[in-house]
This record gives C-alpha cells, structure tokens and sequence, in this order.
C-alpha cells in the first residue's frame, strides 16, 4: 500500500505518539496493601517514589493507551486515503461529488510535559476530524451542532432534492450544485450564521430555503439578506405575519413562496406584488376570489397563486 502525504502525516504522528506514550508511562504501586494502585504518569527514567513500596509500569494501562493510539492512527490514514485522487484532478473530482463534509487538519503533536501521556492521548483523539480540501469548491461554515439538512436539486426534476449532509461544522461542496437548507423543526429558528457561513459565491449556492414550522420572528427573517441567489422560501405552519413580509419582500430573486397555515391575511398578497420574479405563491389557509389576490394576479400575471379553492 502506498501511502500519500496525509496518511504519511497521520503515520508519523502516531509513531511519535506511541513513543511518547511508551516513554511517559502509567505506574503503579504493588507493595500490598493497596496492590496495585494506579500512580501518575511519569518518565521511563524517572519513576514516581514512594517511601517502603515497590513501583513497576501499570501494563494495562499502558496497553490500553498504545491501543488506542493505533485506533486513532489507522482512523486517520485511512480518512486521508483518497487525498491523491482529489489532488490529481481536484475539478474532476469535484464534477463528480466526491467530497463530502470536510475535517479539520490535524494539529502538530503537542510538547510532551510532566504529566503527559493522557494529554497527548487526549490531544490526538480531539483531532480526529477531517480538514478542509485546498482542492476548491463551495466551503460552507455551519455552526459545530447541527442546524438542519443540506440538499441538493436534481438534475432530472428541479422539484425534487436529494440529502447531501447535515448542516453542521465545515462543509465542502462541488462549485456546480443549487442547494438547500432546511432548518431543523424543533426549537426557535435561529439565522444568524448565514452572515459568516462564506463568501458570496458560496451563499449563493442556497437557492432554496425551508423554515416551514419553526419558531421565527422579524430578526430571524432579516437575515435572508445574507442568500442573495433565494428563489424559494417555504415558512409554511410559522407564526409569519403581514407585518413580517417587509423582510421578505426585499428578496426580488424570489420565484416561489409558501405562507401556507400562517398570520397573514388577504393583504399579504398586494404587498408580494412587489416580487416581480415570483412564479408561485402558496396561501392556501386564504379564500379565492379576494381582491387583493387577483390584484396581484393582474401586477404579476405568469405568477400561479395557490389558495383554498385550490391553484387558480
């Protein structure tokens, strides 16, 4: 097997690492009674003292660490195992999906100090996550929980969307792909990430917007500003009302909007008329026939208006 950088890297690291563990042991004290109490990491050359008791490595424990360092090395090397192929042909690659939720790099390994073998135990452990590929693409930054889902329009059919990873920490996607963000339903809805999620390009991969039966309000909705490619917003079964449409309406790349189920009333519909782009509009809690529905049917004619009665 040959090994590229990254799995280099990982290797290396765990090589030090499993001397340093070797070399910074656990002891313990096996002069009865107590037999085998477990005693603080120290040098190989400089053992821990106590006065009339004999002291000798704690091997199980030692055993246990140096297993787990090997978890941890062989996790790495084989997270890094497709490192060449992206940096071979990294447009490629990326043309074919390849690379999903990017991991952070791992950290040099710390310096080894007097009490050190859980530490750096503790420190490789914590740096098991991947890094972000320097290949390209969209580079997405999400809160480290997750927020809700990540999807992907289809190909074939645009009203169909594909699960691509959950929206949570780093994530690398292909420069080619219409997004979607749907929130998580439970809790309040939170938006405030989307001014620090990426640069304008990557914002504008998010063309559609799923907030339907979250807790939102007025500052939630002002945050929209920061996905200026939005051309569907679902906040169907949400506590939107009239009022809440000045946030909304400043979203003039907006083709399709559900208000299904939510406080909006009949006069929602002449303030959407400013969205000359919209092509379906979804108020379906609302009566047909209203003058203020087909007053936005006459403003904006090739927009489909959904409501009670059905599509009219």
């Amino acid at each position: 097997m040959v090994l590229n950088a990254k799995q280099r890297r990982a290797l290396l690291i765990g090589v030090v690492g499993f001397i340093a563990i070797g070399g910074f042991p656990p002891w313990k004290d096996t002069s009865p009674p107590p037999a085998g109490s477990p005693l603080p990491f120290a040098p190989i050359s400089m053992p821990p003292s106590v006065a009339g008791h004999s002291i000798e490595i704690d091997i199980t424990r030692l055993g246990i660490m140096w297993m787990l360092m090997v978890v941890v090395t062989g996790a790495s090397i084989w997270m890094g195992k497709d490192a060449d192929s992206a940096g071979a042909d990294p447009e490629k690659d990326l043309a074919a999906g390849k690379f999903k939720n990017n991991v952070e790099p791992i950290p040099s390994l710390p310096i080894v100090g007097k009490s050190s073998g859980a530490k750096i135990l503790d420190s490789l452990t914590s740096e098991a996550r991947s890094s972000k590929d320097s290949a390209g693409g969209l580079k997405l930054k999400f809160p480290e929980r997750k927020v809700g889902e990540l999807l992907s329009e289809s190909e074939d059919d645009p009203e169909y969307w594909s699960l691509i990873s959950d929206a949570r920490g780093r994530v690398l996607l292909p420069a080619d792909k219409r997004l979607q963000l749907e929130l998580a339903k439970e809790g309040e809805a939170s938006l405030d990430f989307l001014s620090s999620m990426g640069n304008k390009e990557a914002r504008s991969a998010i063309v559609s917007l799923d907030l339907s039966e979250t807790e939102l309000n007025v500052e939630t909705l002002s945050y929209l500003r920061f996905l200026p490619a939005l051309e569907e917003l679902d906040l169907s079964g949400t506590e939107v009302g009239d009022d809440d449409l000045d946030e909304i309406i400043k979203l003039t790349q907006l083709k399709k909007l559900w208000l299904d189920d939510t406080k909006t009333s009949k006069a929602a519909a002449e303030k959407l008329s400013a969205l000359t782009n919209l092509k379906k509009l979804s108020l379906s809690h609302l009566d047909a026939g209203e003058s203020e529905i087909n007053s936005l049917k006459l403003r904006i004619p090739s927009c489909e208006v959904v409501v009670r009665e059905g599509k009219s």
